[in-house]
């Protein structure tokens, strides 16, 4: 665990879900109704101070240091802090979608420096570090990377509270942009890839091709026809949640699909029919000859939800090396994340909000035997696998997708 008071430092945005309200008390004696959003360390003067942000009962957020409030308040901040170390709390309803997210479409590109040692050009934005291994114009560069920023503030925005815009100890996100193939491949890039996250390094890589950036005469220029993000978006959705360590792969990669397949447009991502979107997604797998050999017919053959609940990261690594297999546990993934996102219960992701919280908390404080335990508690909630399913099943049918859990392949080799 964090150790307590390792809380991340406020940028200006919090979430806008937050804990129910209670009444929280000064030294002068004073009190107040709020709800506890956020705890972090600000930095001022070379010291690190708490500080504590609530919510009032009209909407509007106050921020003031821990040490103002009452001993009894410290208190029982520092025991709030013990439960969540990340210092966001779980978030309760009601559960606000989206309809879209609005990001710049030419997010403001600060010039650094040209770095010796990458020996590419050093950009700054909102959220990024950004190194190019070419000179081109700031209003390119700018163009082209606003979908970089826009991914992790409209991640951010979800009611998921997934707290994607690095804060505090975690550092700024890093992308390298490359002008060739060549040297995609060279840096570790996948062959048949347009991009690829490097937890390791904090480190997003693309080509230029999947930016849309094409070499005319001797300029490097933007060219928004030439491009296809979704590869990008789903990679940048990793990014963008990498402190949530110890998520299983149905969640993390089902996440991250959903988020590639949601339109973009200049700066924008539209939320205002995800169902449609997964389900156009689905149709498109269906529609290759690769995928005819296990979507037969017309029928998307989706694994039962227990095998996802229950696949390992090693599995899912280890079903990459079969095209049939990844593709599935990808687009099953997906669908699935769909559902408790935007079907199951009250249609608020709710359930799903709840269970993710509380898994990464007993992740972060070593009780993850509790995995099973907190699978049947939040997502089936007392329904046997034969209901889950037929709920799904009757969800993704409304979009135009039939489901078959009668028969499917392995979920990894």
């Amino acid at each position: 665990m964090p150790p307590l008071w390792a809380a991340p430092e406020q940028e200006n945005k919090t979430p806008s879900v937050v804990q129910g309200f209670r009444p929280w008390t000064n030294k002068e004696g004073n009190q107040m109704e709020a709800s506890l959003v956020r705890v972090f360390n600000k930095k001022e003067e070379e010291q690190r101070i708490l500080q504590v942000t609530f919510k009032l009962k009209g909407g509007k957020e106050v921020t003031i240091p821990v040490s103002t409030l009452s001993d009894t308040s410290q208190e029982e901040i520092k025991t709030w802090l013990q439960k969540h170390p990340f210092g966001v709390g779980r978030p309760e309803g009601p559960y606000m979608w989206p309809s879209y997210y609005q990001g710049a479409n030419s997010p403001k590109v600060n010039f650094v420096r040209f770095d010796e040692k990458r020996k590419a050009y050093f950009y700054r934005t909102a959220h990024f570090d950004f190194y190019i291994d070419q000179d081109i114009s700031k209003n390119t560069v700018s163009q082209c990377v606003a979908v970089f920023d826009t991914i992790v503030e409209a991640l951010d925005s979800l009611p998921m509270q997934l707290d994607a815009i690095p804060r505090g100890d975690r550092p700024r996100f890093e992308a390298l942009l490359v002008s060739t193939k060549e040297e995609y491949y060279r840096n570790g890039g996948m062959p048949n890839s347009g991009g690829v996250f490097m937890p390791g390094k904090n480190l997003t890589m693309i080509p230029f091709s999947s930016l849309g950036i094409v070499k005319r005469g001797n300029k490097w220029v933007f060219d928004g026809s030439k491009r296809d993000f979704e590869v990008l978006l789903h990679e940048l959705t990793h990014h963008s949640t990498s402190h949530w360590r110890g998520m299983p792969p149905w969640f993390e990669e089902g996440l991250a699909e959903y988020m590639s397949v949601m339109p973009y447009r200049s700066g924008r991502i539209l939320f205002t029919n995800p169902g449609n979107a997964v389900a156009l997604s689905i149709r498109h797998f269906k529609k290759t000859t690769l995928e005819g050999l296990i979507y037969p017919k017309n029928t998307f053959q989706m694994l039962h939800p227990k095998a996802l609940f229950d696949l390992d990261r090693r599995t899912w690594n280890g079903g990459m090396r079969d095209p049939l297999v990844s593709s599935r546990n990808y687009s099953c993934s997906m669908a699935l994340m769909y559902y408790f996102m935007h079907e199951d219960g009250d249609g608020d992701g709710g359930h799903l909000i709840q269970w993710m919280h509380a898994w990464r908390a007993a992740v972060v404080t070593g009780n993850a035997e509790k995995y099973q335990e907190l699978v049947k508690k939040h997502l089936y909630r007392d329904r046997s696998e034969e209901e889950l399913e037929e709920d799904i099943r009757s969800a993704l049918v409304k979009k135009g997708v039939r489901v078959d859990f009668s028969g499917h392949r392995p979920v990894g080799r």
